[in-house]
């Protein structure tokens, strides 16, 4: 018994006296002495009807493309998956009646565990010095969203105003370790306010679908050359209260660029070498995975209609072959 608590009294003793270790990567965008925040604004205020269910994004943050460099500053020589993430200060204070998620290769996370980036710093040999330790740089494309979450705040407050939602580190946890580590930061959320009512949406033709009926493949092109089909959106507000209705469009085989939607084979569901674009009805083209503006609703408006229509693309003529081809597009409404 003597022997065992000696032991342990020498043992905190020695841990009393080391320096404190971060069990962690730290991540930077650019380099070792590179950025180690991002921060962006909500913009515009953004409305939030009570009568929507948890899980309804409400913003979208602008696509960021990052060069991180991550690099090894502790003990640990084994190789290292990056993730992000969420929360990383739990302490920061919890805001009411959102939550926030990244949206990373096309798939939405709304969760507190981390979340795998898909790249990992190598293994360090026993043979090296920790600081020569190998480091690793990559770059990925993410989105922020904020989401809605029951139950509302009866003030029609947030309670705060910025939130750090995100933070590139290692296997082992958070780095704490000041200026360390890449964290994605939104502000503005004293923008957010609660309104009592929703605007609902629907697509004419009423079943939902354009079919773009028989198109011919040439050696130049397709013929039609650009097959077309027109369509409105309806839009209905269930009160009284002003609102500025914008649109999120996100196709959800992936898009091409900012204006193409991918379409895929019926059968196998392959990249069918064709995409889709969409157009206001004034001929200007929409994007995709970004807030478009839609109608503005102002005092006792209850309806808008908005003129569109779709136009059917190759992206690779190389793989378009004979048979049926389809695509789902997705519609957010973002209040405003």
């Amino acid at each position: 018994m003597l022997t065992v608590r000696f032991a342990r009294l020498l043992l905190l003793a020695a841990l009393a006296v080391l320096p404190t270790l971060s069990h962690a990567l730290a991540c930077k965008e650019g380099g070792r002495n590179g950025n180690v925040l991002i921060t962006e604004d909500i913009g515009t205020t953004v409305a939030v009807p009570v009568t929507e269910n948890t899980g309804v994004p409400i913003w979208h943050s602008s696509q960021r493309t990052v060069n991180v460099h991550c690099y090894k500053d502790n003990n640990v020589r084994e190789a290292e998956e990056v993730y992000f993430y969420p929360n990383p200060r739990p302490k920061q204070g919890q805001p009411q009646g959102v939550q926030f998620g990244v949206v990373y290769k096309g798939q939405a996370y709304y969760q507190t565990e981390r979340i795998p980036t898909g790249f990992s710093i190598p293994q360090c040999p026993s043979n090296v010095s920790l600081d020569k330790c190998p480091a690793v740089s990559f770059t990925l494309s993410f989105q922020v969203e904020i989401a809605t979450k029951k139950p509302y705040p009866g003030n029609g407050q947030v309670g705060i105003n910025q939130f750090e939602v995100l933070q590139f580190d290692g296997k082992y946890g958070i780095n704490n370790a000041p200026n360390s580590n890449l964290v994605y930061k939104v502000t503005g959320l004293d923008k957010i306010r609660f309104i009592q009512c929703a605007v609902k949406v629907w697509l004419n033709p009423p079943n939902n679908t354009l079919d773009f009926g028989r198109i011919v493949k040439s050696n130049t092109g397709l013929t039609p050359s650009a097959p077309r089909r027109d369509f409105t959106l309806g839009l209905e507000k269930t009160c009284d209260d002003p609102v500025q209705v914008n649109g999120y469009f996100r196709g959800i085989n992936g898009k091409k660029d900012d204006y193409t939607a991918t379409l895929i084979k019926q059968k196998d569901g392959s990249d069918s070498g064709l995409g889709i674009q969409l157009y206001y009805g004034s001929g200007n083209r929409l994007r995709f995975e970004q807030s478009e503006f839609l109608a503005t609703f102002r005092q006792g408006d209850r309806l808008k209609t908005v003129p569109m229509y779709g136009v059917i693309v190759p992206t690779n003529l190389g793989k378009v072959e004979p048979g049926p081809f389809k695509g789902t597009i997705n519609i957010d409404l973002d209040y405003i």
